[in-house]
């Protein structure tokens, strides 16, 4: 068992194959390297056609300043000179405020 050869005994399988069974093997390796790049190719296509960003529209921002206090502004036009309702602070509403450490300030 010491003298066998796996490559050598896939080759002599190989030769002694009928000759469409040849042309599989030699047909089939190629065709589906092909098929993977161009698969690859549609799917790198189809990711850089399309839109990343989420549909719709810009209605508020949220933005920190220097004091580290946040602000938050509104990108739709005010309808009768009243702005959007925003419920921004939990504590005015009689709630109890919370022993939690704030998340939204950077790191000491």
């Amino acid at each position: 068992m010491n003298d066998y050869n796996f490559w050598s005994d896939l080759l002599d399988t190989f030769q002694s194959s009928p000759d469409w069974i040849k042309a599989l093997w030699l047909l089939i390796p190629p065709s589906f390297l092909l098929g993977l790049v161009a698969m690859a190719m549609r799917f790198s296509m189809a990711s850089k056609r399309m839109d990343h960003g989420s549909k719709g529209e810009l209605i508020y921002s949220v933005h920190r300043d220097i004091r580290n206090q946040l602000h938050v502004v509104s990108h739709l036009p005010l309808i009768d000179g009243s702005p959007a309702l925003l419920l921004l602070d939990p504590h005015a509403s009689g709630e109890p405020a919370s022993q939690e450490p704030d998340r939204l300030a950077p790191p000491a």
